[in-house]
C-alpha cells in the first residue's frame, strides 16, 4: 500500500468543491477513513496535518481533482 499525504488547503468556498466529511456522532469512532475504494487500488491518503487515514484502497485517478477531504480528527481540509 502506498501512503500519500494530502495537501492542506483553506476551507473551500461553499459549492466550489466536493467536500467529504464525517458526521460527528459521540457514539462512533470518528477517526476515518472517509472513503474506502472498491477497486484493487493500492493508494491510501493521509491527512497532511495529523496523519490520520482519510482514504483507503483507491486506484490512481479514482478520486476527482475537485474533491476535498475534511479530516475528522483535526478538521483540516486536504486535497489529493
Amino acid at each position: 500500500m502506498v501512503e500519500i499525504k494530502g495537501r492542506i488547503i483553506p476551507k473551500p468556498t461553499e459549492g466550489s468543491r466536493r467536500v467529504y466529511r464525517k458526521k460527528i456522532d459521540s457514539n462512533e469512532n470518528n477517526n476515518g477513513p472517509l472513503l474506502k475504494g472498491n477497486s484493487t487500488g493500492n493508494l491510501q491518503y493521509l491527512c497532511g496535518n495529523c496523519g490520520i487515514l482519510l482514504v483507503h484502497n483507491v486506484a490512481q485517478g479514482e478520486i476527482s481533482v475537485d474533491t476535498v477531504f475534511q479530516c475528522p480528527s483535526c478538521n483540516a481540509y486536504n486535497e489529493v
